[in-house]
């Protein structure tokens, strides 16, 4: 519990923004969220991130020092804001304005950044589940193998936005990428599969909109794992659009199950990303676990808990 002299001295708001966010739609919006924030909080803090892994910088900088750090790009700042404030006193808030904005479904927020801001002034809070992967936090979701390589694809994109983005990584890397086999530890049980993806979800969604496991809720303290075991190329194209709905539940290849901690291991390395930022492309051993209630975050109440 935080000592009266503390909350005395602690500023209310810091704002995170990325410029890059959104393929510069960060620097575009700058100035009108400024307005707005100020508008709709009061006094906020600024500070502008200025290469990868400043937004964690800066929240492990100043997560005692704030009571709310309102981090405002796509799911890769959000990551670093997190990485950054675990253990802290503060608070998330997010403004999304990135280019796939999965995380935020889970926070029922607006995508729309005025709308959001109106939420952060609402101050409704609740405590979240985060998973952690080796040293590395992420709040919405690990994807290994497939998806993981669909992510340094889509780094490369220079002139699509919004889910074009991962399509058009999809489709490439539907022609790259090959079925590799894990040792998989879950519960004290081992096991060898051939796969296509795991998708290790605090989230519903990755991937700028793939439900993978669509009813994931980041209140239970467990991670939702989709398995998709060895799919052809034909399989690829055939299913792709059910996974964009979260229908792809009855596939053959699929495999569901919900557990607190799973490892993954394969001597040949394996590709994963934590919240569509990428881990390594030859990883050995993941030891994947979740860390129940671990973080504060600003929501939107939703009658309606499911997508």
């Amino acid at each position: 519990m935080l000592n009266p002299k503390f909350i005395d001295d602690m500023k209310k708001y810091l704002l995170i923004l990325n410029p890059m966010a959104g393929r510069g739609k960060g620097q575009r919006l700058y100035p009108q969220i400024e307005r707005w924030l100020h508008a709709q909080l009061g006094e906020v803090d600024v500070q502008l991130t200025r290469y990868s892994g400043h937004a964690r910088e800066l929240a492990a900088q100043f997560r005692d020092a704030y009571d709310v750090l309102i981090a405002a790009g796509g799911d890769g700042t959000v990551h670093e804001v997190v990485n950054g404030m675990m253990g802290g006193k503060a608070t998330l808030a997010v403004i999304p304005i990135g280019s796939g904005n999965d995380f935020v479904k889970m926070l029922h927020l607006p995508l729309e950044p005025q709308e959001a801001i109106r939420v952060i002034a609402r101050n409704q809070r609740m405590k979240v589940d985060v998973g952690k992967v080796g040293d590395r936090y992420f709040p919405n979701g690990l994807g290994i193998g497939f998806d993981a390589w669909v992510v340094r694809e889509s780094k490369k994109v220079k002139h699509l936005r919004g889910f074009l983005i991962y399509l058009y990584s999809v489709l490439k890397t539907t022609f790259l990428y090959r079925n590799q086999r894990v040792l998989l530890e879950v519960d004290g049980k081992r096991s060898e599969h051939d796969i296509f993806l795991i998708a290790v979800g605090n989230g519903k969604a990755m991937g700028g909109g793939f439900y993978l496991t669509p009813h994931a809720n980041i209140q239970d303290g467990l991670f939702d794992v989709c398995i998709i075991h060895a799919l052809t190329k034909k399989d690829i194209f055939l299913n792709l659009p059910k996974a964009t709905k979260g229908e792809h539940l009855d596939m053959p290849q699929v495999e569901m199950f919900r557990t607190a901690q799973l490892k993954v291991s394969t001597p040949e390395g394996i590709a994963a990303h934590a919240d569509g930022e990428l881990l390594g492309m030859e990883l050995k051993e993941l030891d994947v676990s979740l860390l129940p209630a671990a973080l504060e975050v600003i929501y939107q109440p939703s009658a309606d808990k499911e997508r």
